[in-house]
This record gives structure tokens, sequence and C-alpha cells, in this order.
């Protein structure tokens, strides 16, 4: 019993570090563009440009490419907006889409505190 849950433990920490590893930060950026577009389901894609730039990098799963980042989430899309609008900060996390291109998703994005 004790073995297993050794193991258990053993596999959730890996995860978490494989996790960790495809996940990239950039902080102290500002929004400087929301680009959203409608898809053919109706829903809607949002395209965040940071501090000027349409890019960010570089691509966690592969690191000759940079990012766009882009996202679904209608709260990272507020938030994104509201940033826009006042100007403030924010810490943006994201991860590769699975491509290993320049297609990059927003996991978090939040206006920092200072």
């Amino acid at each position: 019993m004790l073995k297993k849950i050794l193991i258990s433990l053993g596999l959730a920490v890996v995860a978490n570090i494989v996790l960790a590893a495809s996940n990239l930060t950039v902080t102290n950026a500002t929004v400087t563009k929301v680009q959203a577009y409608e898809t053919n389901d109706d829903s809607i894609s949002v395209w965040i440009h940071l501090n000027g730039n349409s890019r960010v990098g570089p691509n966690p799963s592969n690191s000759s490419n940079t990012c766009e980042l882009w996202t679904h989430d209608k709260t990272v899309h507020s938030v994104a907006l509201a940033a826009l609008m006042s100007g403030k900060k924010v810490t943006v996390s994201y991860i590769d889409k699975g491509e290993g291109t320049y297609w990059c998703n927003v996991r978090d994005l939040s206006v920092s505190s200072s």
C-alpha cells in the first residue's frame, strides 16, 4: 500500500514538472491590441498583442518559434480588454497549442498589482 502511494506521489510530481516546463510567463507587459474573430461555430477566438508585438517568445515546446497568443476564454478576453483600456501591466502565462508552431494558448492573464 505504501509503495502504491509513493508511486502515485512520484507520478504527480513528474506530471507537475512536465506541465510547468511547458508553460511560460511574460511579466510586466502591456496589452496593446486585442483582436476578436468569430469562428465557423459562432465562438470567438481572441488574439492578444503585448508590448506592441503580435508575438512573444519562445514557444514552450519549440524554442525556434515565437508565439501568437490566442484564447477562447471569456475571462481572459475580458481581463485583456480591461488592461488595454486602463493601461495597467499584466502577467500572462501561455502554453503551446500542441503543434510546436507559432500558435499558443493563453493559460492565464492577470492584471499586475503594481
